[in-house]
């Protein structure tokens, strides 16, 4: 820039100078003389104008070190390695081995399908019931383990009951239909899931 200038007085020093030995010239010369002066001085305003244009934009914007790299330290938010404790949490119900897991207080039990003689519902607990006699309380509701264990052929006889047809002894015709386990349990069907629960123990 600072070229630009001195270049520019320079020109209008010889421009004066060429003013001065136009005196001496007839009227046309001096005519086209000052118009070219004219143009150039208009030329040269321009100039000026875009270069303070510029200086006062770049100083307009933030000035970024070339040397300096911005870190962002967040974590991405669409993807965040989940803890080992969010792992179990999630992957509780899957099934290892042929096996489901049942998360405890203080251990996780993996049992298989064919263990198990029914679910119960307790408001968002579910209770298990094992071909042993034993017997587990979950802190997960029924629904979820409905979805895991239909298909290992599990059916929902009521809305509180899921049970396994292998463990099924008999169907009573007592208040409009109910399911003897061989465990001696007394299973309710309710209305909407009977054809459904027939056709799955073989009517």
């Amino acid at each position: 820039m600072r070229n630009r200038i001195i270049f520019g007085l320079i020109f209008i020093h010889a421009f004066g100078i060429q003013i001065a030995r136009a005196a001496m010239l007839g009227t046309a010369e001096i005519i086209i003389l000052l118009v070219v002066g004219v143009l150039f001085l208009g030329f040269i305003f321009g100039v000026f104008m875009l270069i303070y244009y510029l200086i006062k934009k770049s100083r307009s914007q933030p000035q970024i070190a070339p040397n300096n790299v911005a870190i962002n330290f967040t974590p991405p938010t669409a993807y965040q390695n989940p803890t080992v404790g969010e792992k179990i949490d999630k992957k509780e119900d899957v099934k290892v081995n042929g096996r489901i897991a049942l998360p405890q207080q203080h251990e996780i039990r993996y049992v298989s399908p064919d263990e198990i003689v029914r679910c119960e519902a307790d408001n968002n607990y579910t209770n298990f019931f094992f071909s042993d006699g034993d017997q587990l309380l979950i802190s997960k509701s029924l629904k979820e383990y409905s979805d895991l264990l239909k298909p290992q052929g599990f059916v929902r006889a009521h809305q509180s009951h899921l049970v396994n047809p292998k463990f099924v002894k008999s169907w009573l015709k007592e208040d409009g239909g109910t399911l003897l386990m061989d465990n001696g349990d007394k299973i309710p069907v309710s209305k909407p899931n009977r054809e459904m629960v027939k056709e799955m123990l073989g009517k």
